[in-house]
């Protein structure tokens, strides 16, 4: 089976190219800018007013250059899909000076696209190097928060969902949708899978990057284990007890200190952090659906694990195909060789 899996990351997107009948280490593998970056240094070099359309696509960078290109005191008019890359919230959107519409017609505007799924581009590039670009699945992780009811807070809703899907079924391979299972409310998941319909028919599986790199790493770990994925924009944590997450931790990375994660992560464990706690301090939140005070293998992944170099508690790097920025891609495979060939091609450790 060849899988093509891109996780899509703050700061990151990672790209692995797996196929069954090779060993892991020789499946091409990229690790690229995200492409919220690589839109925002483009935006940054356009002068006037400008019409954005597209897809929704990862915030972050993209919106700080848009507000930059706002403060310069020209028009920004967006189409109403790609404005949920800014705010879930369009009114929110528009509080920023954004418009919201069609293209401005007539007018001077500069016609600005943003899409963070380009399989045409990729695929010209991987062919230069004897890629056919064949593929049995594409598989797709990305952040979404998903659209919250009026007056509740995008990171609570966040939560609440992954509460109900964890007690409905907490096994990690669990935690994925097929391209019709979407719910309404991921917007920026729907989008990624109509990206890839675009360029193929072929089926298409969706994943939270927050699940992507737990499932990456559970080959690694020994039982009980807690998974730690350090990323550029949040750190996730699970508790995994019989390969089953039984809890989870959000929150911001850069409001992390090394004193803190650890307090977190110990009192995590006992079930003593609370939801709101994590929540006050703009965090996700934490789920405990059972606490564990015996001894845990402690697994570190992600672009700055560095930060639990100091702290003190004895930790393993994982690395998934011995890559640890694969964390989310293998993750991705996993899922879809559970869902679409459940006995077969076995991924190595």
């Amino acid at each position: 089976m060849k899988i093509l899996a891109i996780d899509i990351g703050a700061g990151t997107q990672d790209i692995l190219l797996f196929d069954s009948e090779k060993e892991i280490e020789n499946c091409t593998s990229l690790v690229l800018p995200t492409p919220s970056r690589v839109l925002a240094k483009r935006l940054r070099r356009i002068e006037g007013d400008l019409y954005i359309y597209g897809d929704t696509i990862g915030g972050g960078s993209i919106s700080r250059a848009i507000l930059d290109h706002l403060k310069k005191g020209y028009r920004v008019v967006m189409e109403e899909s790609a404005a949920y890359s800014i705010r879930n919230d369009l009114d929110e959107v528009r509080s920023m000076g954004i418009e919201i519409g069609d293209h401005p017609s007539p007018g001077t505007f500069q016609e600005f696209k943003i899409c963070e799924i380009d399989l045409p581009l990729l695929r010209h590039f991987l062919i230069q190097f004897g890629e056919d670009f064949n593929f049995d699945l594409i598989a797709v992780a990305v952040q979404d928060h998903g659209v919250a009811p009026r007056g509740v807070s995008d990171r609570t809703f966040r939560f609440d969902q992954m509460e109900a899907m964890l007690k409905k079924d907490n096994r990690p391979e669990f935690f994925h949708f097929t391209e019709h299972s979407i719910p309404d409310f991921y917007l920026r998941m729907k989008s990624s899978a109509q990206a890839v319909k675009r360029a193929t028919s072929l089926p298409v599986l969706l994943m939270d990057t927050a699940f992507s790199a737990i499932l990456g790493c559970v080959d690694d770990v020994d039982e009980p284990s807690l998974v730690v994925n350090i990323g550029n924009g949040h750190t996730i944590a699970a508790l995994l007890i019989d390969r089953k997450i039984v809890g989870l931790y959000e929150h911001h990375t850069h409001r992390l200190t090394p004193e803190k994660l650890e307090n977190h992560l110990r009192r995590f464990l006992r079930g003593e952090l609370t939801r709101k706690e994590v929540f006050d301090d703009d965090g996700h939140g934490v789920i405990t659906l059972m606490p564990y005070f015996g001894k845990v293998s402690i697994w570190v992944t992600g672009p700055n694990r560095a930060l639990f170099k100091e702290i003190p508690l004895p930790f393993q790097y994982a690395a998934p195909g011995g890559n640890t920025m694969m964390t989310g891609p293998m993750g991705l495979i996993k899922a879809g060789l559970y869902t679409f060939q459940k006995t077969e091609d076995r991924i190595p450790p």
